[in-house]
C-alpha cells in the first residue's frame, strides 16, 4: 500500500500508469489546448497572416497541425499501450545510459522555455497592472508571483495539471472567441480573407513557423496519452492539436491582420479588450507553463532518480525563475531553438523501435537486461541531427521543412542499423 502511494506521488514516472488512474480524452484534449493558447501561438498566427495572407495562412495552419496531428496520434497510442511516459520509452531503443544524455537534452529545453515563458509573463503582467490600475510592479515580483503559481500547479502531478485545465480551458476558449467576434463584426470574413499579406515570409518559412510551435508535441505525448482510457481516448485528446490549434492561431491572425498589429496583448488593448487580454495572459500562460514544468521534472525524474518528482520540480523551477529574474532567459531563445530541431528525430526512433522491432512488445520486466547504449539509435539520431542542421540552413532539401527530413531520415536510418547491427 505504501508502494503504491509513493508511485502516486511520483506520478507513475518510473512505472506504468495503473487502469484505475486513467482519464477520458476529453480531459487531456483540454490540456493539449491549454498549452497551445499562449502568447508565443498568437504571435506567430499572426506573423504568418501578415506574411502571406489570412487564406493561404488557413490552409497552412490545418495542413501543418493536421500532419503533426498524426504523428502525436501514433506516439499518443505507443503511450497509451505502454502505460509509460516519453524517457521510460526511450530506454528500450537508446539504452539506459544513452537515455539519459537525450534525456538531459530534453529537460535543458523545456527548462530554458519555462524560463522564457514566465520572464516574458513577468514583463506583460508588470504591464497589465500598469495599465489597468495604475500600479507600478516590479517585474520580477510579477515573475517569481507567477512562478509560484505554476510551481503549485505542476508538482502535485498529471490529476492537478488536468484539473486545471477542465477549469481555465473553458474560459479561455469562451474569451478567444470573443475577440474573434469583436474583431472582424466590422467586417465580412470575406473581405478579411482576400487580405494580402507582405510577402515577409515564404510559404516554406511559414510551415517550418508554425511547425516550430508544436515541434516538441510528438516526442511528448505519451506523458499524456499513458492516462488515456483506450486507444481511442488517446486519439480525441490529439485532436485538440488538429482542431484547436488552427482556431488558436486564427485568434491571433485575424486581429493582427486588422490592426496591423502583431503583439496579441497590444491588439486587444487597441480594440478595447483589456479584461479579455489580462486573463487570457494570466491563465493561459499559467497552463502552458504547467506543462512545461510537469514535463521538466518528469524527464529530471529519469535522471534523478533517488529524487521525488515534487522536490524537483521546485528546484527546476527555481532555476528558471532565477534566470528569467537576471533577464538571462531571453538570450536563450536561439539555443533553445537549434535544441529543438534536434529533438524531434528521437520521436520517429522510438516509434520505428515500438512498431517494427518490438513489435509492441514493452515489458518493464526486460528493463535490467537492456543495453547501457542503444547504438542504433544513436547512431541515427545523430545522422539526422546533421540533416537537420544541414537542411535547416538550405544544404540540402528533401521535403524543404527540416523537421520533416529529420524525421524520416531517423525513421529509416534506424530501420537500416537495427537489421545491420543484429
Amino acid at each position: 500500500m505504501e508502494a503504491n502511494k509513493k508511485q502516486e506521488i511520483d506520478d507513475y514516472t518510473r512505472t506504468k500508469v495503473p487502469e484505475n488512474k486513467t482519464v477520458p480524452g476529453i480531459k487531456i484534449a483540454a490540456i493539449i489546448v491549454g498549452i497551445g493558447v499562449t502568447l508565443p501561438t498568437f504571435y506567430v498566427g499572426g506573423e504568418v497572416a501578415q506574411a502571406i495572407g489570412l487564406s493561404k495562412s488557413l490552409w497552412v495552419f490545418i495542413l501543418v497541425n493536421l500532419v503533426l496531428g498524426i504523428l502525436c496520434g501514433i506516439t499518443a497510442i505507443i503511450g497509451n499501450r505502454t502505460r509509460l511516459s516519453t524517457y521510460m520509452l526511450l530506454h528500450f531503443s537508446f539504452g539506459k545510459k544513452g537515455t539519459l544524455f537525450v534525456n538531459c537534452l530534453i529537460g535543458i529545453t523545456l527548462l530554458g522555455w519555462y524560463a522564457v515563458t514566465v520572464e516574458v509573463f513577468g514583463e506583460a503582467l508588470t504591464d497589465s497592472f500598469k495599465h489597468l490600475l495604475g500600479i507600478n510592479v516590479p517585474i520580477s515580483i510579477s515573475i517569481i508571483g507567477g512562478s509560484i503559481l505554476m510551481t503549485i500547479t505542476a508538482i502535485f502531478g498529471f490529476k492537478i495539471v488536468e484539473r486545471f485545465s477542465v477549469l481555465t480551458v473553458p474560459l479561455l476558449i469562451v474569451f478567444l472567441i470573443y475577440v474573434l467576434y469583436s474583431t472582424i463584426e466590422s467586417q465580412s470574413l470575406e473581405s478579411i480573407l482576400n487580405i494580402n499579406g507582405n510577402a515577409s515570409l515564404s510559404i516554406t518559412e511559414a510551415i517550418s513557423a508554425i511547425v516550430g510551435l508544436t515541434i516538441l508535441t510528438p516526442v511528448l505525448m505519451p506523458d499524456f496519452s499513458r492516462f488515456a482510457r483506450t486507444d481511442k481516448d488517446s486519439l480525441i485528446s490529439v485532436l485538440a492539436l488538429v482542431i484547436g490549434f488552427p482556431i488558436i492561431l486564427l485568434a491571433g491572425a485575424i486581429p493582427s491582420l486588422m490592426t496591423g498589429e502583431i503583439d496579441i496583448m497590444k491588439i486587444m488593448i487597441s480594440l478595447s479588450l483589456t479584461i479579455p487580454a489580462f486573463i487570457i495572459l494570466v491563465f493561459s500562460t499559467w497552463t502552458t507553463n504547467t506543462s512545461n514544468l510537469y514535463s521538466t521534472q518528469l524527464t529530471l525524474s529519469t535522471i534523478f532518480r533517488k529524487q521525488k518528482i515534487a522536490t524537483l520540480g521546485i528546484i527546476a523551477s527555481a532555476i528558471g525563475t532565477l534566470i528569467a529574474v537576471i533577464g538571462l532567459a531571453t538570450h536563450f531563445i536561439d539555443l533553445l531553438s537549434i535544441l529543438s530541431v534536434l529533438i524531434p528525430p528521437i520521436s520517429a526512433i522510438f516509434i520505428a523501435d515500438f512498431f517494427f522491432i518490438k513489435k509492441q512488445k514493452y515489458d518493464l520486466n526486460d528493463f535490467d537486461t537492456l543495453p547501457d547504449f542503444g547504438i542504433s539509435a544513436i547512431i541515427s539520431w545523430i545522422l539526422s541531427c546533421v540533416v537537420a542542421y544541414l537542411a535547416n540552413y538550405n544544404y540540402i532539401n528533401l521535403t524543404s521543412i527540416s523537421f520533416f527530413d529529420s524525421f524520416i531520415v531517423a525513421f529509416i536510418a534506424y530501420l537500416v542499423l537495427k537489421r545491420i547491427l543484429k
